[in-house]
């Protein structure tokens, strides 16, 4: 059933509603005492002045101070009803401003705060483009100025090596200068060389060649370039029986080894030998290189695969610019493969030794396409 609007009342009273409340709390049980006296008197009392009966007292008391009384307390319990009805939503409309304010403030630090994240994100954005920006200047520089130096120190080298030809006709203190010419010379081009490379593989222009390699001739190749001759040399080659070939490319492979190699003969000390080990585990072929030498710092290991990233960068003893180690890192993830450090290796602390490890897949039996070109 539908109740018009205008007959509805709402909870609580108005202000004047409740005045009325409290007025008649009083009033309505003071004339509700005097109409049943004034009945009670008619119905029992008569004009000739009759005793009064104690009816009329019984029924004053019932009618005319237990109704009232029963009146007066039920007004009294709603008249506090309405004062803690009162006093509860004026505290709840405090709570309430007080809520809409600090939900406005937060707000407003929000949106301030979303503008300065936002500001933030474009000066960061900004500051990424520039950077790339100077990496690419970067590169091309390096670059360029390692195919401008090729020609020229393709020029010393054989005018370095024509004088040497005729080295014995010059004097002691001639020859020398000349062997020191000749050695950075050829560390001079090795390193543009290294730093070409390093930039075609970074501009994705150097890719890996995949295929089965035998790692022991390739082993001992290296070993001989990197450390000398075997009968003389430094290193000691160990290779697992009936080890499988790494799917690797093998002219990369062999430059990481030879820059394993080389900086482990930078390193450890020429009394004491250079272990290079080959073997099988966890399904991956594993070429290990350890040393003598004064190993890696745990807090170092993280960073030395950086480029131009040099263990205790002020200790200028040895010779070095940080890549090759970053461009042994590059080349075996462009094969596949992991590359890591342990260190210390050998419980000598004043020679703890380090171990490069380097991880590559097995040569599948069949290449992949082996099946395709039979096919064709």
């Amino acid at each position: 059933m539908h109740v018009p609007a205008a007959k509805v009342r709402a909870w609580p009273p108005s202000a004047s509603a409740a005045s009325i409340i409290r007025i008649a709390r009083w009033a309505l049980p003071v004339a509700l005492f005097a109409v049943a006296v004034f009945f009670e008197w008619g119905e029992h009392v008569r004009g000739d002045g009759d005793a009064i009966s104690a009816a009329f007292y019984t029924e004053v008391v019932v009618f005319g101070l237990l109704g009232p009384a029963a009146v007066f307390a039920t007004l009294t319990l709603v008249v506090r009803l309405i004062d803690a009805y009162v006093r509860t939503s004026d505290e709840l409309a405090a709570v309430n401003r007080d809520l809409e304010t600090r939900i406005a403030q937060r707000t407003q630090h929000l949106s301030l705060a979303t503008a300065q994240l936002a500001e933030a994100n474009e000066e960061l954005a900004e500051a990424n483009e520039e950077l790339r920006e100077l990496d690419g200047l970067k590169s091309e520089f390096v670059s360029l100025v390692s195919h401008q130096l090729r020609a020229p120190l393709t020029n010393i080298r054989g005018a370095l090596e024509l004088v040497e030809g005729s080295a014995d006709g010059l004097p002691a203190s001639a020859r020398r200068p000349l062997q020191i010419l000749s050695i950075e010379a050829d560390h001079l081009a090795s390193l543009v060389t290294k730093i070409l490379d390093i930039s075609r593989l970074e501009a994705g222009h150097l890719s890996a060649s995949l295929g089965p390699v035998a790692l022991e001739p390739l082993l001992a190749r290296a070993c001989g370039a990197a450390l000398g001759p075997e009968n003389g040399g430094r290193w000691v080659l160990s290779v697992a029986p009936g080890l499988p070939p790494a799917w690797a490319d093998e002219a990369l492979l062999e430059e990481v080894v030879r820059n394993l190699l080389h900086n482990a003969s930078v390193h450890a000390p020429s009394t004491l030998p250079i272990e290079v080990r080959a073997t099988i585990g966890e399904g991956a072929v594993r070429i290990a290189v350890d040393d003598h030498g004064p190993g890696v710092p745990a807090e170092e290991q993280a960073r030395i695969f950086q480029s131009f990233h040099r263990v205790g960068d002020r200790d200028t003893t040895t010779n070095g610019y940080g890549l090759g180690l970053y461009f042994a890192d590059k080349l075996v993830a462009a094969m596949g493969g992991t590359i890591g450090v342990t260190s210390p290796l050998w419980p000598d602390a004043a020679a703890p030794g380090a171990r490069f490890e380097v991880a590559l897949a097995v040569a599948p039996e069949e290449p992949p396409g082996q099946d395709e070109a039979e096919e064709d």
